[in-house]
């Protein structure tokens, strides 16, 4: 299996054994989603959208929708996530370098994202993500090439880096931390390129999530246009 640190831009894939990970608990609660923000006064990148819990008839389990913040007039949402009964959704905005060891780990026959290890100190560490977290969804940096019609080839047109999200599951370990890696590169604005200094996870974590009490892929770029379906012009 894959193993890999998201740390300040590279990241090396090396060849582990895959550790057995417990099966989520069976018995059914409701829990609300998780929210952490390093910084107190803004909502981050990404958010769950309330009121947006619903069952899944015939499947165990509940389904969240999610507002990415991809720098437009309105966010990106990301609709219909379902995840395990007894699990929590937990929605963090870490800026960079986030110091969380990824590990993809088998679950029946499908493989899964897994935080392997949370580095000491690290702003990973400072949102509270914790071993055993399931990556669900990251936000990411895609290349999108501008529109071409008959008389491009004159003057080609220019590709664009807009804000992104990309959904995780049932995908690649590399294509996962090429999206999370993708942060690196600078987003084109009207104003010119500027960095993209945090990166928003939407984590599964088994069972409560601390201080929780019991009561989907697409873009665009800043000025909230232009950058639909990403993830099928990359072929993600």
């Amino acid at each position: 299996m894959n193993r890999a640190i998201a740390g300040p831009s590279t990241y090396v894939p090396s060849r582990t054994a895959a550790r057995p990970r417990p099966r989520g608990s069976a018995h059914t609660s409701r829990r609300r989603a998780l929210t952490v923000r390093l910084a107190e006064d803004a909502v981050g990148a990404v958010w769950v959208v309330e009121g947006s819990r619903a069952e899944t008839p015939g499947e165990a389990g509940f389904a969240e929708d999610f507002y990415f913040d991809l720098g437009g007039s309105t966010p990106a949402p990301v609709k219909g996530i379902r995840f395990n009964t007894g699990s929590t959704p937990v929605t963090v905005t870490i800026p960079r370098p986030l110091g969380i060891v990824f590990e993809e780990k088998l679950d029946g026959i499908y493989t899964t994202i897994v935080v392997d290890e949370v580095v000491e100190g690290s702003n990973a560490a400072r949102a509270d993500v914790q071993v055993g977290d399931v990556l669900r969804i990251t936000s990411a940096v895609f290349n999108v090439p501008g529109v071409v019609d008959v008389t491009a080839w004159l003057n080609p047109p220019k590709s664009t880096n807009c804000k992104a999200y990309f959904v995780a599951d049932k995908q690649s370990f590399d294509k996962v931390m090429s999206a999370i890696q993708s942060h690196v590169v600078q987003v084109d604005t009207p104003d010119g390129p500027i960095d993209v200094g945090e990166v928003g996870l939407v984590l599964e974590r088994k069972g409560a999530a601390k201080g929780v009490d019991e009561n989907g892929t697409g873009a665009e770029d800043e000025d909230g246009a232009g950058c639909a379906s990403v993830a099928e012009a990359q072929g993600w």
